[in-house]
């Protein structure tokens, strides 16, 4: 039996991933691979307290990377 399906493109792909409230996998295990150990203790507070969007600036501060 043949399943029907829809080619998407990469652009279609992408979109998929970008929704409200995410806040980049990839971006955190890239932020751990670039940031300072300044940067990296900064991070760990704002998680604990939960500032996503302090999260967000940080990350884009590190990695230039602008999360929704």
């Amino acid at each position: 039996m043949e399943k029907n399906f829809e080619m998407k493109t990469f652009k279609q792909h992408i979109l998929e991933m970008v929704y409200d409230r995410n806040l980049g996998a990839i971006e955190m295990i890239n932020f751990f691979q670039k940031a300072s150990k300044k940067e990296i203790a900064r991070m760990e507070k704002i998680v604990k307290a939960e500032d996503w969007d302090e999260y967000k600036i940080l990350i884009k501060k590190v990695l230039g990377v602008s999360l929704k």
